[in-house]
């Protein structure tokens, strides 16, 4: 798959028989998927268009922890679905005030694809003027309709509010897998040495949806080998309490030294909230209980 990373008034050189699927693409979900393959069954070249980051992060509409995939899980997911061209465009103030005029001519028509793949619900240009409709004026276009499982619409947001509630299995059934993150491990305050129970404590690479804080179990990606983990979203308040939540992962069967490294962690479930135990002793206790609460649901 090629990457093209450009910039609003970039020249591009248009590609033959090219069908385009134009979308942000956030989490690359079930109905992102199904949108994928039915414009790969074609047999023509197949791109996808997107943006390097949320238009609602450079407009100021969110702060942080905004997006379920980063760039480089959107380019893994995009290659194993059999994208020939990943398009990415810079989004900033200048393409957030661009016109769908401006958007058509400057990018769309410089890739002149043979046919636009899009949800019905596709906007583009300032104040989200252009829709489906008024790219049809221009070309050869095919909406596709939703996504639904058990009558509720497949879309990025809903999978974001799963998210952040600790669903994790009903948002791993939206996005066909389960919701990932990428980071890099950093030293802590080592506390979890002395409980036998050592954490990586991970620095986010992008800005991925914090879940719901508490306790979770999942799998831990180390040199491409897979670990079974515990996974902390929280403030650990028994030990050195902190003001902003992190993510803390616990590898089962696991002692290396792994800092700086960069590792993926899966959520499969989560298993509890984050409480204050009164002790070092009670808090020892109940990690053990989460280990073994861990094997049973990921299997030992």
């Amino acid at each position: 798959m090629e990457i093209i990373q450009f910039e609003l008034g970039d020249k591009l050189e248009p590609v033959n028989d090219l069908i385009l699927c134009l979308g942000f693409f956030d989490g690359v979900h079930l109905g992102h998927q199904k949108l994928i393959k039915k414009a790969k069954e074609d047999g023509y070249k197949l791109g996808v268009f997107s943006f390097n980051q949320s238009p609602a992060y450079v407009l100021g509409n969110k702060t942080r922890d905004n997006c379920i995939t980063s760039i480089s899980d959107k380019a893994d997911l995009f290659e194993e679905l059999g994208v020939d061209y990943f398009y990415l465009m810079d989004f900033n103030k200048e393409v957030a005030n661009a016109t769908k005029d401006e958007f058509i001519e400057q990018v769309l028509k410089q890739i002149n694809p043979y046919q636009i793949c899009c949800g019905p619900d596709y906007h583009f240009g300032v104040r989200a003027e252009g829709d489906v409709n008024y790219l049809k004026l221009f070309f050869n276009v095919k909406v596709k309709n939703f996504e639904n499982i058990g009558g509720n619409k497949i879309s990025s947001r809903t999978i974001i509010s799963l998210i952040k509630e600790g669903k994790m299995e009903e948002a791993a059934s939206m996005l066909g897998r389960p919701y990932r993150i990428n980071g890099t491990v950093m030293a802590g305050y080592k506390k979890g040495r002395d409980l036998d129970f050592p954490t990586a404590n991970l620095s986010l690479e992008y800005e991925y949806i914090y879940p719901l804080q508490g306790v979770y179990v999942g799998y831990a990606y180390v040199y491409g080998e897979k670990y079974k983990a515990i996974i902390n979203v929280g403030t650990h308040p028994t030990i050195n309490p902190l003001n902003e939540p992190i993510i803390e992962v616990h590898l089962l069967d696991f002692d290396d030294n792994i800092y700086g490294k960069n590792i993926f962690v899966e959520f499969i479930q989560r298993i509890r909230e984050e409480r204050k135990f009164e002790s070092l002793a009670a808090l020892k206790i109940q990690l053990g209980k989460d280990k073994a609460t861990a094997r049973r649901i990921l299997g030992d």
